[in-house]
């Protein structure tokens, strides 16, 4: 059973929902394998031990102790296992709660902090491993005093903002830019996956795609099979049932509006689609799905 605190750490959220820290054993309930979601704030989450294995935006990532992993608001992400003995403390927080702060995220350090074009993993040496989870630990202890203590929001606030530029300062040390020489194979693989993000909900064909890219249908699947293992087809097809099942798991749309969002001619044939991809229906998915309503991060 969950107590009281965590309950109202996952529910209700502190600070109004837009900041908090919690631990594996927080999240563990709330963590759903092999069913994507899109995480709902920014999250900087320190492996302490054992080791997890999870996609963000098609990218599987292995986290083992000592790690360290900044996710951002929107992301695609799926957990695929974690050993045993996983251990980890996450402080996951809104953008609105940093505009409270006084913290924007048009400052070039935040801003290059979580930017969609960096690599978001690297490692801690010991002291800056016990460093800063000393100081999540301390903001978490923070958090959980009576909101009847003197200066409360205030000695949060700081508290936070000393957190986040600790981790800023840590992570301009070892700051990776995703490698900008691509061999053509990957060029063109790369082109069709970001072309693919924009416009799979109205173009789902292979040719659409390869003649946007200059190529045949069948140079475009061998190349892009080539570099992922997977067709073309393979990966539209993919695409568009992990964005159904994050639709579907958000209890916001009916079935018939989720294959309107995705542009499926009518309900039955999208039916039929998920049902061939996810061997259950649409509704059978919807109705034990709740991922979305709880996302970990």
């Amino acid at each position: 059973m969950m107590n009281r605190v965590e309950e109202r750490c996952l529910e209700e959220g502190i600070n109004g929902g837009n900041m908090n820290v919690l631990t594996a054993a927080e999240i563990k309930p709330f963590m759903t394998f092999n069913e994507p979601f899109r995480s709902n704030s920014f999250a900087v989450i320190v492996v302490q031990k054992g080791h997890f294995v999870f996609q963000n935006n098609f990218v599987k990532n292995c986290m083992k102790a000592k790690d360290v992993y900044l996710v951002t608001p929107g992301s695609l992400c799926e957990l695929y296992e974690m050993s045993d003995d996983f251990e980890f403390i996450s402080m996951g927080f809104k953008k609105e709660y940093l505009k409270e702060q006084g913290v924007f995220l048009n400052g070039a350090e935040i801003v290059h902090l979580f930017s969609t074009d960096l690599v978001h993993k690297f490692s801690l040496n010991d002291e800056e491993f016990e460093d800063l989870v000393f100081s999540l630990k301390s903001l978490k202890k923070k958090i959980n005093l009576p909101e009847t203590t003197p200066h409360f929001k205030d000695v949060i606030r700081h508290s936070f903002i000393s957190v986040l530029y600790e981790i800023l300062i840590v992570y301009s040390k070892y700051r990776v830019f995703i490698p900008v020489k691509l061999n053509r194979q990957e060029e063109l693989t790369t082109n069709f996956l970001n072309l693919l993000s924009e416009n799979f909900k109205k173009e789902k064909q292979v040719q659409h795609y390869a003649k946007e890219l200059f190529v045949t249908s069948r140079h475009l699947s061998q190349v892009v099979k080539t570099v992922t293992g997977k067709t073309a087809g393979e990966i539209i097809d993919e695409m568009v049932i992990n964005e159904a099942k994050v639709l579907l798991s958000s209890h916001l749309m009916n079935v018939s509006q989720v294959a309107d969002e995705l542009r499926f001619s009518d309900q039955s044939f999208f039916g039929k689609f998920f049902k061939k991809y996810t061997g259950i229906s649409p509704s059978v998915y919807k109705s034990n799905s709740t991922v979305a309503i709880n996302p970990p991060f």
